[in-house]
């Protein structure tokens, strides 16, 4: 293992840590991919999605944590050094980083590892990364804080929906009554063969991506609301990942028509058994006609044949995912500050400050 010039290895706890430039690219998706063989990590640390984060921010450095030798995790890093401030599987770029990363950590090379987040947070708080803040975007993980770091916490409701046991009614027996009522109202209004086509190529898959496109950004814009694509960073960043994902199974872009009507456009990506559905765009200029309960009820039937385990909205709270997502759990964007004295005294002033009205939605 070669470490920086600057020295930031370090043994913490049983673990230890690694920030390396990243040298070898095919090296590094060797490696990686032989813990996405294996390990319990999400899509969102598979090297799908991040080769092509690194694709768009070259820049980025390589986490490696190593116990007797043996990997256990990888993820990338970027490091400020003038603002002593370090971001993981993320580029501290605002627009790069609003493609919104979630179930954010490590790609490992088993199970579920909450020893590995101890031992990150020991090191961090050790001075290991050379920075004074770690941001962690988008993780459901709750990990120690180590001595007396600061966190803070941005958490947002997310929502998902268990596939096993549903059988050719889809999602339909586990909604609500009234949910089921206008799932099954929107179905036969629709009328005509109701028909999921998942692209089989990259070639497809783009041109659905670029029909989904349409159909998000006309309809958040005539209900006056900013859309994903308004972010420059979105775009590329996506139709650099789905070759790839749609290449090794991890990615669908789907169609869904209703006799020779387009009822709308869904991305999601795959792993684990876990369906994560990331974007979409609906034909929805009548939205009495609710063409988005009825993608997404088709789509969680389509999964739940094919044998996947869970269907998860991510975060982020509307109708549809409250009709649909029966269980909920917690996406936090976080921040780890070790105790200098300006974030202590930006700590203490938080504690004066009178509690914000709640926002009107």
């Amino acid at each position: 293992m070669h470490a920086l010039s600057n020295g930031l290895e370090r043994k913490s706890g049983t673990t230890t840590f690694a920030l390396e430039p990243v040298r070898d690219l095919p090296a590094l998706e060797r490696q990686w991919r032989a813990l996405d063989h294996g390990g319990a990590h999400s899509f969102f640390t598979s090297w799908t999605w991040v080769s092509a984060l690194l694709q768009r921010a070259p820049g980025l450095l390589v986490l490696k944590a190593t116990r007797g030798g043996a990997p256990a995790g990888l993820a990338l890093c970027a490091r400020k050094r003038w603002r002593r401030q370090a971001w993981l599987n993320a580029s501290g770029n605002r627009a790069l980083d609003g493609i919104m990363i979630e179930h954010n950590g490590f790609a490992l090379p088993g199970g579920e590892d909450a020893v590995l987040w101890e031992d990150l947070a020991r090191w961090f708080a050790d001075g290991g990364l050379r920075a004074d803040e770690l941001v962690v975007p988008g993780t459901a993980e709750r990990w120690k804080a180590s001595g007396d770091l600061i966190v803070l916490d941005d958490c947002r409701t997310a929502y998902r929906t268990p596939l096993s046991g549903l059988g050719s009614e889809g999602v339909a027996p586990v909604l609500s009554r009234n949910a089921r009522q206008q799932l099954r109202r929107s179905l036969r209004d629709f009328g005509g063969e109701l028909r999921i086509s998942v692209a089989p190529d990259a070639e497809t898959a783009l041109g659905y991506f670029e029909k989904m496109k349409s159909l998000h950004v006309r309809s958040w814009t005539r209900r006056g609301r900013a859309n994903a694509f308004d972010n420059p960073a979105f775009e590329p960043f996506h139709r650099t990942m789905i070759p790839a994902g749609v290449a090794d199974g991890s990615v669908d872009l789907m169609e869904i028509t209703g006799g020779d009507r387009v009822l709308g456009y869904l991305y999601n990506f795959k792993r684990n058994g876990v369906v994560h559905s990331y974007q979409s765009g609906f034909s929805d200029d009548d939205r009495s006609l609710r063409p988005g309960y009825v993608c997404h009820a088709l789509a969680i039937g389509h999964y739940a044949k094919a044998g996947m385990t869970t269907y998860d909205f991510l975060a982020g709270t509307n109708r549809l995912k409250t009709s649909f997502g029966i269980e909920t759990y917690e996406m936090c964007w976080r921040r780890y500050r070790r105790p200098t004295v300006g974030f202590r005294i930006e700590q203490w002033l938080r504690g004066f400050r009178p509690p914000q009205a709640a926002a009107r939605h």
